[in-house]
């Protein structure tokens, strides 16, 4: 009667482990069950028993002999898998919770022979060691791939702001040339006559409104009948403008900075694309 007291004491109790568990990242379990054998997934391991999930539920006591295998370790590894002996403990909703019976040493008679119960414990330890240094390993590589994962989106986030500027600025030209030929007549213009050079600005300066650093906006404005010399902020000579055309220029200068800056500034050294000029023209011809 205590013996069976004993038993359900200590099949009920909630931990029954001697060493800590492991959660193993690359790691499957084998056993032989009368069907074809499958991959099962071990939830975590340690040097004194295991976890499999399974859909067996062995009575506690049942020997079971496992075949323990890395997943993508080459064939050619000699730890890549090996035949262990465990004794089921316990068993749980998902699984079931078993102890390693691992022998001390391999009988000098059957060094060269399968063992029917499996590697020793020397062989178990050094597979057990592998596994966990892989751990650590992918653990580092992970720690190190890190930054460049980061380095990867401040620069996909700055290079997608910077073509998006690109484009508003093209736009922004484009509008400030067509309200200087059309006046009052285009889209969203107020000026009954020639308009100036302020409100032709002023309608580039609310197309760029959305973005950053716009106080490095620059606009030129010119304006060529070919008869008198060329009027406006430009610089330089423009073209002739064909009598009797008048040529018009919307000269639109803007300098982007990064969104996320990355970098040491004070070096002229940056991980990511640094403060770039923007520079576009539209040029349009007015019937006069």
């Amino acid at each position: 009667m205590d013996d069976m007291k004993s038993w359900l004491e200590w099949l009920l109790s909630r931990e029954r482990r001697k060493a800590k568990r492991q959660e193993p990242l690359h790691l499957v379990a084998h056993y032989w069950d009368g069907a074809a054998p499958l991959a099962h997934d071990i939830r975590d391991i340690s040097s004194t028993g295991l976890y499999i999930l399974t859909e067996q539920r062995w009575y506690p006591g049942t020997q079971v002999m496992l075949s323990l295998q890395r997943i993508g370790v080459p064939d050619t590894d000699p730890d890549r898998s090996i035949m262990v002996n465990a004794k089921v403990v316990r068993s749980g909703t998902d699984g079931v919770a078993l102890a390693f019976v691992v022998p001390e040493k391999q009988a000098a008679h059957k060094a060269q022979s399968v063992r029917p119960d499996g590697v020793d414990r020397k062989t178990f330890h050094r597979f057990l060691q592998r596994l966990l240094g892989n751990q650590g390993q992918a653990l580092i590589e992970y720690i190190l791939l890190l930054p460049l994962v980061f380095l990867l989106i401040i620069n996909l986030v700055n290079f997608a702001g910077f073509f998006f500027a690109w484009i508003t600025v093209a736009n922004a030209a484009r509008a400030g040339a067509d309200y200087a030929i059309m006046a009052g007549a285009s889209v969203g213009g107020s000026a009954l006559g020639p308009p100036s050079a302020s409100q032709i600005t002023t309608v580039i300066t609310k197309d760029i409104s959305s973005l950053p650093n716009k106080a490095s906006l620059q606009v030129k404005i010119c304006q060529n009948d070919g008869i008198t010399a060329p009027s406006g902020t430009c610089t330089g000579t423009l073209g002739d403008p064909e009598t009797p055309y008048t040529l018009m220029s919307i000269d639109v200068t803007y300098t982007y900075l990064p969104l996320i800056p990355a970098g040491f500034k004070a070096f002229n050294v940056y991980a990511t694309i640094p403060p770039t000029t923007i520079h576009r023209q539209a040029v349009m011809r007015i019937i006069q």
